[in-house]
Formats: C-alpha cells, sequence, structure tokens
C-alpha cells in the first residue's frame, strides 16, 4: 500500500508545464515561408461576427503550404471565416509520395469564428518501422480553400499554429534547426 502512494504522489509531482500547449509553430510569423496559390495573401486583422483575429486572408479558391518538420504529438488550429461566397476549407500533409486530408470544415459569409483543429501526432516521433521515420522528414502541411458553390470567396486563417507541449516545443526547435542545417547548400 506504501509503495502504491509513493508512485501516485511522484506521478502527481510532474512539472506541469511538459503537458501544457503552447504555440511552436505561429504561421502568421511564418507567411513569407509559405508557397501561396495564388500569391495574394495578406496579414491583417479580420472582424467575424463582432471578434477581431489576426489573419492570413487570401482567396478562395487558393492553397497556403509550409515545408517543415512537425512537432511530438501537436495539433494544428485555427479559426476559420469567409467573406463573399461559402468556403470548404481543408488541412492536409503531404510527403513527395502522399496527400493525406486530415480535417475539414465549411464556413458561411458572415458566421462567427469555425474552429478547425487537426491531430498532427503522426508525422513525428519514434514510428516502429525500419524504413519510416518521420522526425526526419520536412512535411508539407497544406491549408486549402475551395469555393463550395462555384463563386469565389474570401477565407480567412485566424490565428492559425502548431501546438504541442513544451517538452515537445524544446526537442521541436532543436531539430527543425538540425534539419534547417542539413537542407543548406
Amino acid at each position: 500500500m506504501r509503495t502504491a502512494l509513493v508512485v501516485l504522489v511522484a506521478a502527481g509531482c510532474r512539472p506541469a508545464s511538459s503537458s501544457t500547449s503552447v504555440t511552436v509553430v505561429d504561421f502568421i510569423q511564418e507567411v513569407h515561408r509559405a508557397e501561396q496559390r495564388p500569391s495574394v495573401y495578406t496579414v491583417t486583422e479580420w472582424d467575424a461576427a463582432g471578434t477581431v483575429r489576426p489573419a492570413l486572408v487570401g482567396p478562395s479558391p487558393g492553397r497556403l503550404i509550409w515545408t517543415l518538420p512537425i512537432p511530438h504529438g501537436a495539433r494544428f488550429e485555427a479559426q476559420i471565416a469567409a467573406a463573399g461566397a461559402p468556403v470548404r476549407v481543408r488541412v492536409g500533409v503531404s510527403d513527395a509520395r502522399i496527400y493525406e486530408a486530415l480535417g475539414d470544415a465549411a464556413v458561411t459569409p458572415g458566421a462567427p469564428w469555425t474552429p478547425v483543429s487537426v491531430d498532427l501526432s503522426a508525422y513525428a516521433g519514434w514510428k516502429p518501422s525500419l524504413f519510416y521515420r518521420p522526425d526526419r522528414v520536412a512535411w508539407r502541411l497544406v491549408l486549402s480553400a475551395d469555393a463550395i458553390t462555384g463563386a469565389p470567396g474570401t477565407v480567412a486563417w485566424g490565428t492559425p499554429e502548431i501546438v504541442a507541449s513544451i517538452r515537445s516545443a524544446r526537442e521541436y526547435q532543436t531539430r527543425r534547426a538540425r534539419l534547417t542545417r542539413s537542407e543548406a547548400p
């Protein structure tokens, strides 16, 4: 009984910071690294139903693509708004071979911000495979906006970011710097 109590107390004494989510990648700050299709995205404050957020704003149809490693246990999170016409947004991950759709949402003009949260944990960390090593891959995170009715619209990606634990954020900064150095000419 005493051993079980010691184990429970020790488990409860772990630092809370290792499980707290923090912003690891702020895509508004990294918009200059994105491949933009078309290349007309802007950073602005966007008002959706009375709530203003910093946002990446561009056309629908349109696409933003960042090439980067993914933090361990990460999630992509954003708030989506539309103007002009209804929009369907999609979040996916690609490598040189395949594209995997991870989440989507339909947004109507004038609606409040629509939250989008996508699990990215499959794209980082150790996997039981000789060949699949996601920590060594610079993935392509793809944010797409499609015109639902065929009429072009505008999409606002409010506060788009990748979040993870503080421990994962620290490991990620080291790994991203190493991958960036290895890609330099």
